[in-house]
């Protein structure tokens, strides 16, 4: 608000207070990347959809939103939100110094996946508290694992989805998924897109690190991590980056009121205080350190006198915990953190001091919480036209400053009690109708990935594929390249049912498709089209790229040792290619043809490769044979 507020206010300041915080960076990123912002061209990094949105929708976005889980009843009680915060701010601050030193990517387009790339964390924690929370508690070996097992999907799966829906390009949303486990990611090992893994990945494991053992330790242990030499950086560098990545931390977490980074102090040093915010100063309030009392009135007071105001002894007399404040913007502050039931607005109508309140009271009002806050203004005089703009700037009642007594002011407060009740019932109905949309969400984006996922291998199934095919279809005007099709069958797979039974095939299946899926690039997918049956979509490999992918595949597929009950097993592969051209009006058309090139492929002995091409299937020889 304060930001906000200020007309001196830079871009880079605001940045700063969106980047602390991963859901509302999330939030103005897909707004930036909507329909109604007129969005051409991807904004990924925060300055630029700050200037897109505009810093006055963004101070009313972050106000609006920087509190907005904070105040739930139902946390994950098994989640470590402070620890969560933390180390997505590290995290971010080192991709973003990493992308400085590599040039891989902008370093603040880094800084804002990294900062939102383990948010799937939070989404699991927030719409499933309770469920979360066992799941926690059991400790699970691999917690991808568990997540999958009980929500069909895993925290990288969903941060992923989020990322996507936030507007991250694909370029980077997708190897911050494998920031965890770069082994799985399948991404060939010099492209950009694993490159970019391993950033995320280093980032990662240097920020837990640090939330475990310091930086001082961390500094020590990373010289025998085989990442922190893939980047073309001495140890000296990314000890140096660490060190100034965990001071700018530091300096966010202070400035930010984040929970104390108390990792990063060294084993020697005093931690006097743990994880909380930094009490406000004696002088500005009548109590050091804010503490609600959900049974009792919570009221902050603005006012000159400050705690010498008359009635300070008055609350105390009426069991009423009360704030009192000679700065206007330290009352903001505990009021953002506190929400109190009621803000008494003093001096209005004191000529120096009235556009003040009046300024005070529209900057309340603009704000989500500041609408559900009852506002009550103390007038020395009765004036009617000063109170007459005071309830058009948003107050809910005015007051003479000799008419209350502590009998009369205890009677005013009925009101805001019943008010302050009213508020707290509507927080409950809405939290609980938010929890039951989030759930009937999280349930149909599972029912819809279980219905685009075959059950068996576990890769996108037939449905999945056309809809990739007629999306990679639509968008390859904007594209250089064409899209391209290899479809894939097992050879003899009757066979193998019959002579083995089906166990035996569903195993031969299960190891085909982890064979195809090894070492896919960014923008490649292997799906299970059904029965024996596997098709490779590619969105912008050369017809060369394509050939080399499928011998590459044909000659992986008849290396495997697959056995079952003791019993051998020679599985081969036959292949066709198509790429899309003129002669192509719909994908189905491409299909079409990639299937004749496939069924030509075993038609001339299996085990093979054939390509569609210029209306003709060309037979492609295998190493060491002549063409035909």
């Amino acid at each position: 608000m304060e930001l906000w507020d200020d007309e001196n206010t830079s871009v880079e300041e605001l940045s700063q207070l969106v980047r602390s915080d991963p859901a509302l960076s999330g939030r103005l990123l897909r707004l930036a990347n909507s329909a109604a912002m007129g969005t051409f061209t991807k904004v990924s990094s925060i300055p630029a959809a700050i200037v897109k949105v505009g810093m006055k929708t963004v101070g009313q976005l972050a106000v609006a939103f920087s509190l907005i889980d904070q105040y739930l009843e139902d946390h994950c009680k098994s989640f470590d939100y402070n620890r969560f915060w933390l180390q997505c701010l590290l995290m971010a601050l080192i991709c973003r110094g990493l992308g400085q030193q590599t040039a891989l990517a902008q370093p603040d387009n880094l800084f804002s996946c990294a900062l939102m790339m383990r948010i799937g964390l939070l989404a699991f924690a927030t719409i499933y508290p309770d469920e979360y929370a066992s799941l926690l508690d059991s400790q699970p070996e691999d917690v991808t694992a568990a997540e999958r097992d009980q929500f069909g999907f895993d925290h990288n799966e969903l941060s992923l989805e989020m990322l996507l829906d936030f507007g991250v390009v694909e370029d980077l949303a997708k190897p911050a998924r494998f920031h965890e486990r770069p082994e799985i990611s399948g991404f060939a090992e010099r492209s950009p897109e694993y490159k970019l893994t391993q950033l995320f990945h280093l980032g990662f494991r240097l920020s837990d690190s640090v939330l475990r053992v310091g930086v001082e330790i961390t500094q020590k242990r990373m010289t025998t991590w085989p990442q922190v030499r893939r980047f073309g950086l001495t140890v000296t560098q990314i000890a140096e980056l660490l060190e100034e990545s965990a001071n700018e931390w530091e300096d966010w977490s202070k400035l930010l009121r984040l929970p104390t980074p108390e990792a990063r102090l060294l084993p020697s040093q005093p931690n006097p205080k743990r994880n909380t915010v930094e009490p406000l100063e004696p002088s500005t309030a009548s109590q050091a350190t804010p503490v609600i009392d959900d049974s009792a009135l919570n009221v902050a007071l603005i006012s000159r006198a400050g705690k010498d105001h008359p009635l300070s002894k008055v609350f105390t007399e009426l069991n009423v915990i009360a704030w009192v404040f000679k700065d206007q913007k330290e009352m903001l502050r505990l009021a953002v953190e506190t929400r109190p039931h009621l803000i008494i607005v003093d001096d209005y109508g004191c000529e120096e001091l009235h556009a003040k309140r009046d300024k005070l009271c529209r900057l309340i009002r603009s704000t989500e919480w500041g609408r559900s806050i009852y506002v009550m203004a103390l007038f020395e005089h009765n004036d009617p036209g000063r109170i007459t703009q005071a309830f058009r700037a948003g107050i809910d009642a005015a007051y003479l400053q000799q008419d209350l007594s502590p009998q009369a002011l205890d009677a005013r407060l009925d009101t805001v009690r019943r008010v302050a009740d009213q508020q707290l019932q509507y927080q409950k109905d809405r939290l609980e109708m938010r929890r039951i949309a989030n759930q009937l969400a999280l349930s149909q984006r599972r029912a819809e990935l279980l219905s685009l996922t075959d059950q068996l291998t576990g890769l996108p199934n037939r449905r999945s594929a056309l809809e990739a095919m007629e999306q990679a279809w639509q968008q390859e005007n904007c594209s250089e390249r064409a899209m391209s099709v290899i479809m894939i069958d097992i050879d003899h797979f009757k066979r193998i049912n019959d002579a083995f039974g089906h166990a035996a095939g569903d195993k031969v299946l299960i190891d085909v498709a982890d064979t195809l899926k090894q070492d896919l690039g960014a923008q490649e997918t292997v799906y299970r089209m059904g029965g024996e049956e596997f098709l490779f979509l590619s969105a912008s490999a050369s017809l060369k790229q394509l050939i080399l992918s499928a011998e590459r595949l044909r000659r992986r597929v008849a290396a495997l040792n697959i056995s079952f009950e003791e019993q051998p097993m020679q599985i081969t592969v036959s292949l066709g290619i198509a790429q899309r051209a003129e002669e192509h009006p719909r994908f189905d058309a491409l299909l079409v043809h990639t299937d004749q090139a496939l069924y030509a492929a075993k038609t001339n002995g299996r085990n093979r490769i054939h390509i569609y091409r210029n209306k003709q299937i060309i037979p492609l020889p295998r190493p060491g044979e002549k063409p035909s």
